[in-house]
């Protein structure tokens, strides 16, 4: 009707239009219409813009304008379509839902979002229109890499394109490959265990727990601490240094020698060969060694009940026990100056193992420190410093108890049968054994020095030597004396070298009354 109603307008404008005779200068205006008269004869009637749909009418056969003369009516005839009307025939419009030459398609409809355009073409990927149903997007390119892919699908993980924010994509969903899940490229800290090249991933860098920070399993000799599991990991086989094989700090116990154990057996008995200490078992270290020692006192004093052999104390052993025995010989010979029950009727002789000045407080001083050295070695009796003075009964001949019994030092070794044979100019065995049954000490006596020398200012038969000898008679630090010397058995064990002076240091000798 709308077609049929322009059409018949269009003769009228004709007809009007020839009326107006060769005034090509004129211009008529129809109602809804527009018509501009060139001077060449031909007219063109445009419609005006309405609201009212216009049609484009072809020029009518006939009509009283000029027969050179062509009408162009351009009307749109629905949104995105032109049709041009030409002398040829009746035009094609689309939105018609008649398929007309140009056209691939008609669906009837304006919608851009079904398989055909609001342009009748045909909807294809890359039109920049999306089809319901048929494509997720149409960006209008061919760039397979941005949001939208050639497809006409959203760029997504998987797709076997690497699209926006991805840095791989593999087309599967094995999260163990090069490529992962998320299309980023497998890497140690993803907390994705990459097959043949990771051990395990446990998405941090903490290397004390059981995945280091390099991907592999934490285990002894990598040299990362371990939390709860290892005490050091030094990173060698080295088994001795401060951190062992099985990397734990070395301690003693772990059967492993250290450096500064003399052993290491791993248990904790502290009678076998090896301590708990990690030290060799040893007599004096006061635990008896099952097997090897019969007791330990931790002392080196060889005149109580544990010797320092770490055995017993018993009659026989060559110690005097202090307070038990008299004397100690070491054999079982009943007949000498020591009986097989340690019993002696023989007077004790010894060299003190300590050593003093000739101050010494007098011969009262000197005797004390002879009761002193007796005591420390467990001797029983009265004793007495073989030493002389200027005084009344101030000499071993004239203040011992002569014995009618054999003089014996603390070993048993016997030094001289009776009185009269230790002062006759020559003993039976060197007075060199001290108190604790050790050997003489020496001071610094130069007459020559080096020698274990002894005061004494006395002479072989028990008198005086010289009143100038006996250090102001023992209180002095001043003048010379008379030394006697501990390895010999003539009259130079009392009377050896003379001079010096009192400041010099030397032991006595002590004799049991």
């Amino acid at each position: 009707m709308k077609f049929a109603s322009w059409m018949g307008m269009g003769a009228a404008l004709a007809a009007m239009l020839a009326a107006c005779g060769d005034d090509n200068t004129g211009t008529t205006t129809l109602p809804g219409t527009t018509t501009d008269v060139a001077t060449s004869g031909e007219t063109t009637t445009t419609a005006s813009t309405t609201d009212t749909p216009t049609t484009d009418t072809p020029t009518t056969e006939g009509s009283a304008t000029d027969s050179s003369a062509t009408t162009d009516l351009s009307t749109s005839s629905g949104p995105g379509s032109t049709t041009d009307v030409s002398s040829t025939g009746t035009p094609g419009v689309c939105g018609d839902a008649i398929v007309d030459d140009g056209e691939e398609c008609d669906d009837g409809n304006q919608d851009d979002t079904d398989v055909c355009t609001a342009l009748c073409k045909n909807a294809i990927c890359g039109d920049s229109l999306v089809i319901l149903g048929v494509e997720e997007c149409d960006d209008g390119n061919q760039d397979d890499t941005d949001a939208c892919t050639n497809a006409c699908k959203n760029a997504i993980c998987g797709d076997m394109i690497v699209g926006p924010g991805e840095m791989c994509d593999d087309g599967n969903m094995v999260d163990t490959d090069d490529c992962t899940n998320m299309c980023a490229p497998a890497d140690c800290g993803d907390s994705v265990v990459q097959e043949g090249v990771e051990e395990c991933d446990d998405g941090n860098a903490d290397d004390t727990d059981a995945c280091l920070a390099t991907c592999l399993n934490a285990k002894c000799g990598d040299m990362a601490i371990q939390a709860g599991v290892e005490d050091c990991d030094d990173g060698n086989m080295v088994n001795d240094d401060a951190c062992s094989n099985m990397c734990k700090a070395p301690k003693c116990g772990d059967m492993i020698k250290q450096m500064g154990e003399e052993c290491d057996d791993g248990n904790m008995a502290d009678t076998d060969a090896c301590l708990n200490s990690c030290k060799n078992a040893k007599c004096g270290d006061t635990i008896v060694q099952m097997g090897v020692e019969e007791c330990d006192d931790g002392n080196m004093v060889d005149t109580d009940m544990c010797i320092n052999t770490c055995k017993t104390a018993k009659c026989g052993d060559g110690k005097v026990q202090m307070g038990v025995e008299q004397c100690d010989d070491g054999n079982m010979v009943d007949n000498d100056a020591c009986s097989n029950t340690c019993k002696s009727a023989a007077k004790i002789v010894f060299v003190t193992s300590t050593l003093q000045t000739g101050n010494m407080g007098g011969l009262a001083g000197a005797d004390a420190i002879c009761a002193a050295r007796a005591t420390a070695g467990g001797l029983a009796g009265t004793y007495k410093a073989w030493l002389s003075t200027d005084q009344v009964n101030g000499t071993p001949a004239t203040r011992f108890t002569q014995a009618a019994v054999p003089y014996v030092k603390v070993n048993g070794v016997k030094v001289a049968n009776n009185w009269a044979d230790l002062i006759d100019g020559t003993l039976l065995s060197p007075i060199d054994v001290t108190e604790l049954n050790g050997p003489a000490p020496q001071g610094n006596v130069g007459c020559p020095q080096g020698n274990p020398t002894v005061w004494t200012a006395t002479n072989a038969n028990g008198t005086l030597s010289n009143a100038l000898s006996t250090c102001t008679n023992w209180t002095s630090v001043a003048n010379g004396s008379l030394w006697g010397r501990t390895t010999v058995m003539d009259t130079g064990w009392t009377a050896w070298c003379s001079g010096g002076t009192c400041s010099w240091t030397a032991p006595i000798y002590c004799f049991q009354q």
